[in-house]
This record gives C-alpha cells, sequence and structure tokens, in this order.
C-alpha cells in the first residue's frame, strides 16, 4: 500500500467533526433595500453601513451573519414568527426587543425644485398629499405617531409606498408628479437621486423633522434567544465605538458623525 493510499485511508477513519466545529451560529436579519445603511444589488444584501456594522459586532461575539432582503413588513411578520431573527434599521414596535442605536438618522421632505412649499410642524402637512413608505420609521416621536393616527383614514392625503425597493417608488412618484411632497432620509435621498442619475437640482430638501430616528436592531420578542442576541449587540457596539471604527465606517457610506 503506497503513502498516498494510507493517508487517505487515516482521513476516513478520523471522526466525523461536529457542526458547532466548523460552523458558528447565525443570526439571521432582513430588510428592503435602503442605502447607504442597507443596499442590496440583484436582489440581495451587499453590504451598507449597518450591514457591515453589525457584521463586526456578532462576528466578535461568534455568530455568523445572514442577510435576506425583503420588504420591511414582510420581514417584521417573519421575526414575528421567528422564521428570521429580526430586522435591520426597525420601527419601534411591539412585537420586537430592539437595541440600543447603532446610528442617527434625519428624516427631510422633498419636493420637485419649482416649488416653494416648507415644512413648518405638522400644520404645514394638513392639505398636502404626501409620499412615504409603509412601515418606516421617521423619527421615532411625533411624527411616526402622526402617520400611525392617518393610516387608516379614509380620506387620507398620505402615499404609503411598499415593496423591497420602496424608497426608489417614492422618489419615482415624486419625479412624475404623483404626489408634490416625498419623505426619506437625508443620506439615503442623497443616494438615491445619485443611483438613479436624477439631476441633483431636480429635487428640493424643503426642510426636516426636528428629532432624529434611532436606528436600531429588532429581534422578535417571540425568539428565545432574543434577550442574548440584543445584549451581543449591545455590548459590541460599546467596543466598537470606544475603537474608533465607527468613523471608518462613516467615511466610507458618506454619512454625517452621529450625535
Amino acid at each position: 500500500m503506497n503513502t498516498l493510499l494510507r493517508a487517505l485511508m487515516a482521513l476516513l477513519c478520523l471522526p466525523a467533526l461536529p457542526l458547532a466545529a466548523v460552523s458558528a451560529p447565525s443570526i439571521r436579519l432582513a430588510s428592503d433595500n435602503w442605502c447607504p445603511y442597507i443596499c442590496a444589488q440583484d436582489s440581495t444584501i451587499t453590504g451598507g453601513f449597518l450591514v457591515e456594522l453589525t457584521g463586526q459586532i456578532v462576528s466578535a461575539a461568534g455568530y455568523r451573519l445572514e442577510s435576506l432582503l425583503m420588504p420591511l413588513n414582510r420581514a417584521m411578520t417573519l421575526a414575528e414568527e421567528r422564521d428570521i431573527d429580526g430586522v435591520y434599521a426597525a420601527p419601534i414596535d411591539d412585537r420586537l426587543l430592539l437595541s440600543r442605536p447603532l446610528a442617527f438618522s434625519r428624516a427631510c421632505f422633498y419636493t420637485l425644485q419649482h416649488s416653494t412649499w416648507r415644512y413648518t410642524g405638522q400644520a404645514s402637512l394638513r392639505a398636502v398629499p404626501l409620499g412615504v413608505i409603509a412601515d418606516y420609521g421617521y423619527d421615532g416621536g411625533a411624527f411616526d405617531a402622526y402617520l400611525q393616527a392617518r393610516r387608516h383614514a379614509a380620506a387620507s392625503l398620505l402615499d404609503f409606498n411598499r415593496g423591497q425597493n420602496a424608497g426608489e417608488t417614492n422618489l419615482n412618484k415624486l419625479l412624475t408628479g404623483r404626489y408634490p411632497v416625498a419623505v426619506e432620509h437625508e443620506a439615503v435621498m442623497r443616494h438615491l437621486v445619485l443611483s438613479q442619475k436624477v439631476p441633483p437640482e431636480r429635487v428640493r430638501n424643503a426642510g426636516c423633522l426636528e428629532g432624529r430616528l434611532k436606528l436600531v436592531i429588532g429581534i422578535g420578542k417571540n425568539n428565545p434567544r432574543a434577550r442574548q442576541l440584543i445584549g451581543a449587540i449591545d455590548d459590541g457596539m460599546g467596543k466598537i465605538r470606544a475603537s474608533g471604527q465607527l468613523d471608518h465606517l462613516r467615511k466610507k457610506y458618506h454619512l454625517d458623525p452621529s450625535p
């Protein structure tokens, strides 16, 4: 028996390694395309500030991150049903246990370039058709409550967009005159205008919400690992913040420093 054959037989006789030894436990998070925070291409999440940051956090804690692209409302339902673990940039919701903030984002009101309308508080919205994205959080406070209160009104001026590319739909409806005002987060609108090759001067910032939205990870409360996973994310975020790695990621995705 030659040396190579002996070596092969010896390998075959070795006991199989347990799966845990070769594969870390996974965390499955989902959301729609919301670049530069969650970026997707060809129906697959490929990166983004929140995706990269969360990946670094959970990897250091011994987990493997899986990111799934789907509409946000579907992701919320699957997290509740424990088909996935949780949601990127989750809104405040009784179905989820939320992490501490990983970042902050300001939402603004956008019109076409020749409009003179400006946002000056909720009173300025009373007679204005508004394009928004269903299930998104915008400030985690008064404006989100305003949307929720009017969501099912028969004569609502709100147009709720849905789907894994709801941001693109929201912008396109604004550009084609379906409504005069669209709401979107500043960094996301900058990316949409650039990626859709829209001349920047066509879209006008008409004022922003007073408060910034806390960007968090939400884990389904029915998940038996919920507190363990949130604890790992919170602990890891504290370590990354102290290390200075956040500055590198913010620069990579052209994000303003968070408060």
